[in-house]
């Protein structure tokens, strides 16, 4: 008999041998593929970075637009302020006072009984059970069509969501999302820079959502009090009003709305911002993309917590430094897609994580 011989115990011999090289030496081929692909398309990105930049700077000193740093500072965010004078007729002013909307020539207590009674914007004012207070009356175009209505169905919805851009990795961004057909929200820090306002058009153009994240990003300054809040929330709402035409109604509090910084003034800046008819939204997936991580811990990640979720609002970022977040993006959205999930925006009519 052959089984059991000691010529079928040298065939099994030389098959688990060949096995033994075979399999490690094709396994070793696909993945040095596989590497050089991503090396390729990581190429490819370093090589659109430098070409947008180059561009951006070109087009910087021939504009007449200022500010055109990619992650504002706080030193950066005064000089916003100040450039903030000079924009759009429609833009409102970050320093306005209460003597700016109030009538002239009137005492106190003829100023509080005209701002109770009257009014150019009917839900301009705070309902009766609201303290009036100077913030209340800041900026009194500052204000969303609060929606009322029942939310829409997310059931096996991934809303992906992109905090602190746009940023010179946006095209390669909106490319992905284009080839896959997916919507997402965009969470951004804008700039008044030519780059910035064409990104913003473009992401809004493209059929994505735009919520505002900051004007500054500045936590220490942005949560000092209620009215540093909305003075910065009305910079970033004119820009990008200006860049797309449409008023955002959304937003995300920068670090999330729980955070070390706004502890003390958080209550009061949602009862406002909510008084104002704007939503704001946190998220249940953090990528950790912030952290720097490689592009197997992200995309394992992501995609762990995501599945155990029937509504995933997972939490990238869409800075000028996070290639592999752009690299992952494609792959996390196929992986999702075949788990049966859908993708949608972020919009007054989606119930809001919050924190």
């Amino acid at each position: 008999m052959y089984f059991g011989s000691v010529r079928f115990f040298k065939h099994l011999i030389l098959t688990v041998t060949a096995l033994l090289i075979i399999v490690p030496t094709v396994m070793c081929i696909i993945l040095a593929v596989d590497n050089g692909k991503k090396s390729a398309e990581i190429d490819r990105l370093h090589s659109c970075i430098d070409e947008l930049s180059q561009s951006s700077a070109s087009k910087a000193e021939s504009s007449s637009v200022t500010n055109s740093a990619a992650e504002p500072s706080s030193s950066e965010s005064v000089s916003k302020e100040e450039t903030s004078a000079t924009s759009a007729e429609t833009s409102s002013l970050p320093e306005t006072t209460e003597s700016q909307v109030s009538v002239p020539e009137q005492t106190t207590a003829e100023q509080t009984t005209t701002a109770e009674t009257t009014s150019e914007k009917p839900d301009s004012q705070p309902p009766s059970s609201v303290p009036v207070t100077d913030y209340t009356k800041l900026y009194p175009e500052l204000y969303a069509d609060k929606y009322e209505g029942e939310y829409e169905d997310s059931e096996n919805t991934v809303y992906l969501t992109f905090d602190d851009g746009p940023s010179v990795l946006t095209a390669n961004l909106l490319y992905y999302l284009r080839q896959e057909n997916v919507k997402a929200t965009f969470f951004v820090v804008p700039e008044r820079t030519e780059l910035c306002y064409s990104m913003l058009k473009e992401i809004s153009d493209a059929g994505h959502s735009i919520g505002i994240h900051s004007a500054s990003h500045d936590y220490e300054k942005i949560y000092a009090s209620v009215d540093a809040f909305l003075d910065d929330y009305n910079e970033a709402y004119q820009m990008i009003v200006e860049a797309t035409g449409k008023a955002p109604d959304i937003y995300r509090f920068p670090g999330g709305s729980i955070n070390d910084y706004n502890s003390d003034t958080r209550d009061e800046i949602i009862e406002e911002m909510d008084r104002r008819g704007f939503t704001y939204f946190d998220w249940n997936v953090d990528s950790n993309d912030w952290q720097g991580i490689g592009w197997t811990e992200l995309y394992t990640d992501t995609l762990k917590y995501a599945e155990e979720l029937t509504t995933p609002v997972i939490l990238f970022h869409n800075t000028g430094d996070r290639d592999n977040t752009i690299l992952v993006i494609e792959d996390v959205i196929k992986a999702l897609k075949n788990k049966g999930y859908k993708f949608g925006c972020l919009s007054q009519k989606t119930k809001p994580v919050q924190f």
